[in-house]
């Protein structure tokens, strides 16, 4: 519990002030409460605060609330261990006619709100340029928190999507991609493949499935041999920047050409043994659409 109050000041007689915090103390914590008052001291070293500490009868002196400044802090002993604490930030406003107490603490709040009533102020509301200082701050939190959301909102809109690439009258090849497939349905990533029948030419649909929003491709190459499009499909792929994951059952042969220098992940039995390296690299992607998202918004 925190709060920010204001009130009218008024002049007081000496030793007034004082003698309500005391009593404020004593109403919250006990009468075996110990007060200190914290006093800022220049430090000469911007950003650099310091404070003098000096008991309660420093508070003797306060009369004019315009020209406060400083802390008021009382602890007392809960039991062997735990002190309970009181905080109160004390702050005048010079020449307006307000003046500012802070509380930190549900003990701290019910301690301001005693003293308040034990000085007889009244309490008010904050100068216009305080208000129009918490409205800004409102306004610019609101602001970074709805950034935030939307930005949240759009990256869980923003699924990755890839291309499989694989010999589909190899049925050993369809078994594993269909692994593959609950692989990259489980980590929220689309798959298209180039299965569907469509009325056109092969090349053609592959093309057209290639282009369509596609982020990067997998190139599935068992010992049965490759698909017949694979080069046209990761020629294409690499034309347009797209990343390529190529994985290779041991005793495969792929002839990798310009690919000579593409990075492949191996696997034996089942292409479960490529998963950790799939995950990897798909990890890696999403970090890369990330900043390439960012770079595009900037």
């Amino acid at each position: 519990m925190n709060a920010h109050l204001y009130y009218r000041p008024k002049l007081l007689q000496v030793g007034e002030f004082k003698e309500a915090f005391e009593l404020a103390v004593k109403e919250v914590l006990g009468t075996d409460a110990q007060i200190t008052v914290g006093y800022p001291r220049q430090t000469g070293r911007a950003g650099v605060r310091d404070y003098i500490e000096l008991g309660v009868e420093s508070l003797r002196a306060v009369v004019d609330l315009n020209k406060i400044q400083f802390s008021l802090n009382a602890k007392a002993l809960a039991n062997s261990n735990l002190f309970e604490r009181i905080s109160v930030s004390c702050f005048g406003m010079g020449p307006v006619e307000v003046v500012s107490f802070e509380a930190n603490g549900e003990e701290s709040v019910q301690c301001l709100e005693r003293f308040a009533l034990n000085l007889g102020l009244e309490q008010t509301e904050p100068p216009e340029d305080v208000l129009r200082r918490a409205e800004h701050e409102l306004r610019l939190e609101v602001e970074s928190r709805l950034s935030a959301l939307e930005k949240a909102a759009k990256d869980l809109e923003r699924t990755p999507r890839c291309f499989i690439s694989f010999k589909f009258d190899d049925a050993q090849a369809i078994t594993e991609v269909d692994r593959l497939k609950r692989l990259l349905a489980a980590v929220h990533i689309e798959w298209i493949t180039g299965e569907q029948y469509e009325p056109r030419r092969i090349e053609d649909k592959v093309k057209a499935k290639l282009r369509a929003d596609v982020d990067f491709v997998i190139a599935v190459i068992s010992k049965a041999g490759a698909s017949t499009w694979i080069r046209d499909e990761l020629a294409d792929a690499n034309a347009r920047g797209l990343w390529i994951m190529l994985l290779l059952e041991d005793g495969a042969k792929f002839d990798k050409g310009i690919f000579g220098a593409l990075e492949y992940i191996s696997f034996d039995l089942a292409i479960d043994q490529t998963f950790s390296a799939v995950l990897e690299g798909i990890n890696f992607i999403k970090a890369e659409i990330s900043v390439r998202d960012e770079n595009r918004s900037a």
